[in-house]
């Protein structure tokens, strides 16, 4: 009679066969090697110039009453070089703020010491880094995303393909990747020697899970260009979640939403919490009816607490909102988190504590 076994069994049975098998080949790090450092260098080219810009501390439901024509807002601090280049594209001229928001975290996908996004980005239970990203412009409400997608380097391009070469909105693992093979990209591996070494100390750990604050830094990015807003998310989600675990990254309206005529607002943190709060668009709607971005923000932060108290939760929740003055705010719950705030005065780090 077959002996039944326990998720958590065979998890580790799965992972730890791949992990020697890989080993036993000799290539995986090897390829991981190679691409790190053309990857990494990539992103750095990109990011050529950048200024890092002192943290400015800044309470949750601090007002700033600064208009802006033209905006860029990104979550942590590895946005000031995603908003570096996502700056230069928009005072250079663009058709829509789209080019400017994918060029952006296109820089965090690419960057290899970024272990919450895209390449280097943490891997699943087994051991594969899957995807989720998600692109929106405020115009229309034209909007695409991608989930559990695997070996593609910029899901937020092919979200964006998603949008506007198909009729659907969110495409998932192999269905993803299909689409976006069809339309010209490449595969490759997306886990780095240094992704792949922690993944396997999980593994030797009994499957203890990291804790949640230190495993959902998205990149998030929030582009105005006179009354023209597009958003972008993208993130390699929870380290080591269930394969097929999607989180409020590629689901618009939770991770992120924008819309013309009330602004735009990204999250980061717990994306199961953003889900069932349908986060960003809770605090695009506020603005709408008149809330600064800083109050919008902190009173759906305070929302999402209520409700993760009365379930006996606590995580990680932060976001970041722009009006459509081009006013910016931001809030988040149990920890402080830093968003990245570029205009015509230069890029400044905002920081926003509880």
């Amino acid at each position: 009679m077959p002996i039944p076994l326990s998720r958590r069994q065979v998890l580790r049975d799965a992972g730890r066969a791949l992990a020697s098998g890989a080993l036993a080949a000799g290539c995986v790090g090897a390829a991981a090697n190679s691409g790190e450092s053309g990857a990494a260098g990539a992103a750095g080219e990109e990011a050529d110039g950048t200024g890092q810009g002192e943290p400015v501390a800044a309470q949750a439901g601090a007002r700033d009453f600064t208009h802006r024509d033209q905006a860029i807002a990104s979550t942590w601090g590895f946005g000031q070089a995603a908003n570096a280049v996502a700056w230069k594209k928009l005072v250079a001229g663009v058709d829509h703020p789209l080019d400017a928001v994918e060029a952006g975290v296109r820089v965090t996908e690419a960057d290899a010491s970024i272990q919450s996004v895209g390449y280097g980005g943490n891997p699943n239970a087994l051991g594969v880094v899957q995807l989720d990203a998600a692109i929106m412009r405020g115009d229309t409400l034209d909007c695409g995303s991608v989930a559990a997608l695997e070996e593609i380097l910029h899901p937020v391009s092919v979200a964006r393909l998603v949008m506007e070469k198909s009729r659907h909105v969110l495409l998932a693992g192999a269905g993803a990747q299909l689409f976006a093979l069809e339309h010209g990209f490449a595969t490759q591996d997306l886990l780095t020697v240094k992704a792949r070494e922690a993944w396997q100390r999980w593994l030797a750990s009994n499957l203890e899970r990291p804790a949640l604050e230190d495993d959902h830094d998205t990149i998030g990015m929030i582009v105005k260009d006179g009354s023209r807003f597009a958003m972008a998310v993208t993130t390699s989600g929870a380290a080591y979640k269930l394969p097929g675990r999607v989180g409020d990254s590629p689901i618009v309206g939770a991770g992120g939403y924008c819309d013309d005529e009330a602004g735009g607002c990204v999250a980061t943190g717990t994306g199961e919490e953003v889900i069932r709060n349908c986060g960003s668009f809770a605090v695009v709607d506020a603005m709408r009816r008149g809330a600064h971005p800083a109050q919008a923000t902190a009173e759906v932060v305070a929302r999402i607490e209520r409700r993760m108290a009365a379930g006996g939760r606590k995580h990680f929740i932060g976001m970041v909102a722009m009006d459509r003055h081009g006013r910016v705010g931001g809030a988040s719950t149990n920890a402080a988190f830093p968003y990245a705030l570029t205009d015509e005065s230069g890029t400044s780090l905002v920081q926003v504590t509880p």
